[in-house]
């Protein structure tokens, strides 16, 4: 019989040059308590922690584009970092990512947003004045000798 052994920290399993850590770097830098009410609730299971929530949903949006709330509980029951991102909660369902975006971000997602925006432009002294056009042509996949 075979034995997984896992080492106890989950980062000596990610390569240092993983763009999880970036992410981190970012979203540690940015106030979500503000968007984010402790609510009360004396009975039930505790709540999940909704900014551990929020980085695994633009995380995953981030990484490959994911709209699917299925495809993200799969990916934090199976990917090491997403497991990183929950930083040891238990993988949440599908229903609480939902009831996370519904119920909390519907008002304040464009506000976060800004918030990371500006970090990052701060950050890494963006410039918005000018656009760049690199003019690659890529062939599509429709029309084989057609190049857009």
């Amino acid at each position: 019989m075979r034995q997984l052994k896992l080492p106890l920290e989950i980062e000596k399993l990610i390569d240092i040059s993983d763009p999880v850590y970036t992410f981190c770097e970012v979203m540690d830098h940015i106030d979500l308590s503000r968007y984010f009410v402790e609510k009360g609730y004396k009975t039930g299971h505790p709540r999940c922690d909704a900014q551990k929530l929020l980085k695994v949903i633009l995380f995953a949006f981030m990484e490959n584009g994911i709209c699917s709330l299925r495809e993200i509980e799969k990916l934090c029951r199976n990917d090491i970092r997403y497991m990183y991102l929950l930083d040891g909660m238990k993988t949440p369902s599908f229903a609480t990512f939902g009831n996370l975006i519904r119920n909390e971000l519907t008002d304040s997602i464009e506000q976060i947003f800004e918030d990371i925006n500006s970090y990052i432009f701060a950050k890494d002294h963006v410039d918005l004045q000018h656009t760049y056009i690199d003019g690659t042509k890529i062939e599509a996949n429709a029309n084989r000798y057609t190049w857009v």
